[in-house]
């Protein structure tokens, strides 16, 4: 019996937990933009897309509390300017987008905040803590961050409906650790390491009334904890 409601307790307070959450969500509608930098020896190379989906789920009072969340790039979208170069990129020998067509962040928690609540045109400095799946290889990562929350007003619903969270992020890879190799054809033109960088606006009445990561909600469109996309 003592068991039972111990259990019984923690459930509760999960769910509560849970409720106390917000649900932000962005989708691929070009607002929203990933960019890669490679700044090899004889050759700066940028790739941006614009297909980016966010869902970040927060308690506005503690962000630092069961934060989650997932930003997922189609990276068959990535533009670098030549088109010939775009296509290399998506072979095979490089992304395999045709096997691995998204890089994926799962954000499992929040620390380092410059401040815990959320604050109409406060920006806050953090670091973002998950894993990122690129090429088929998932890594844990810490990404230093800056959340800004905006409450809804004339000014923002110029933008879009809800109270938005914007957010930034930029972090290096090493292309190794993602089984991505260099070929010898191009050896001086691509850096191993590769500049990530994230810029999205999101909205809570994008995702109004779901909890995706609830145990009724599980199969949401914008389920953070999905396996999938």
């Amino acid at each position: 019996m003592k068991k039972f409601m111990i259990t019984l307790g923690l459930m509760l307070s999960m769910a509560l937990a849970l409720n106390a959450q917000v649900t932000f969500k962005a989708s691929n509608d070009g607002r929203n933009q990933a960019t890669f930098e490679s700044d090899a020896a004889l050759e700066n190379i940028v790739g941006v897309s614009n297909e980016i989906n966010v869902v970040v789920m927060l308690d506005p009072n503690d962000i630092t509390k069961h934060a989650m969340g997932k930003a997922s790039v189609d990276l068959r979208s990535l533009k670098t300017g030549i088109g010939l170069r775009d296509e290399h990129l998506n072979s095979k020998n490089w992304l395999y987008t045709e096997k691995y067509p998204y890089a994926v962040f799962k954000l499992m928690g929040i620390s380092n905040a410059s401040s815990k609540n959320l604050k109409d045109g406060k920006k806050i400095k953090a670091t973002l803590n998950g894993t990122l799946t690129i090429h088929g290889v998932t890594h844990n990562v810490s990404v230093p961050g800056e959340l800004t929350y905006y409450k809804e007003s004339a000014r923002t619903k110029a933008k879009m409906k809800g109270n938005l969270l914007k957010g930034k992020a930029t972090f290096d890879i090493k292309l190794s650790d993602y089984g991505v190799k260099i070929p010898s054809m191009v050896v001086g033109k691509v850096d191993e390491n590769i500049q990530l960088s994230t810029n999205f606006i999101a909205s809570d009445a994008m995702a109004m009334g779901e909890n995706p990561c609830g145990p009724m909600k599980m199969k949401a469109k914008c389920n953070p904890c999905s396996p999938k996309k």
